[in-house]
């Protein structure tokens, strides 16, 4: 019984990791910092990036990384080195633990830190030039795109004065006001 038990968490780990890296790579989805999925690839602000994150180490991939040890080690303990069970299920569990807190401590922590040291505050926005990339019109919301440390951002956009600004035209960030960008024409 023990030995399924390590099988299955070995392979429901194996294949989730495998699955998840190939439709990662096919699919070519960006991520937002808060979590959301752009197809476009583009990434968005925001700004509630304010003091020091804290990041979760229940993430998926942490989680997936305990199992696969912990599985791929009971096998080995069981099948190959001919421990007892509970020195084979002692021997899983530490691994297991140990290889996803060092995953989580020098692989996804760093990760997340270089994510967000490009995120900008919404405030140091104003007045950066943009570019209509969807018309704004009749109050109605637009698209703009704006770069930012050489990063392009997309984001929803409105009027700050109630003028027509069709595609194509620059445009400046005046504030933002529950994540729309406010802009006038340049």
């Amino acid at each position: 019984m023990l030995l399924k038990t390590f099988e299955l968490c070995f392979l429901v780990g194996a294949i989730f990791s495998v699955v998840s890296f190939l439709l990662g790579h096919l699919l070519h989805f960006g991520h937002h910092p808060d979590g959301a999925i752009d197809a476009t690839g583009h990434t968005h602000i925001d700004g509630n990036h304010q003091g020091s994150p804290i990041i979760s180490p229940f993430k998926p991939v942490v989680i997936m990384a305990f199992l696969t040890v912990f599985g791929g080690m009971g096998v080995i303990g069981l099948n190959y080195l001919g421990l007892a069970a509970i020195f084979a299920f002692a021997a899983a569990l530490s691994t297991g633990i140990l290889a996803s807190f060092l995953m989580y401590r020098f692989l996804i922590v760093p990760l997340y830190l270089a994510q967000n040291t490009s995120a900008v505050s919404q405030q140091e926005l104003n007045g950066v030039p943009a570019t209509v990339t969807l018309d704004i019109k009749n109050g109605c919301f637009g698209r703009i795109t704006y770069v930012v440390n050489n990063n392009t951002y997309t984001a929803p956009a409105i009027s700050g004065d109630s003028e027509e600004i069709l595609k194509g035209e620059r445009v400046v960030i005046l504030n933002i006001q529950k994540n729309v960008f406010k802009v006038t024409k340049l």
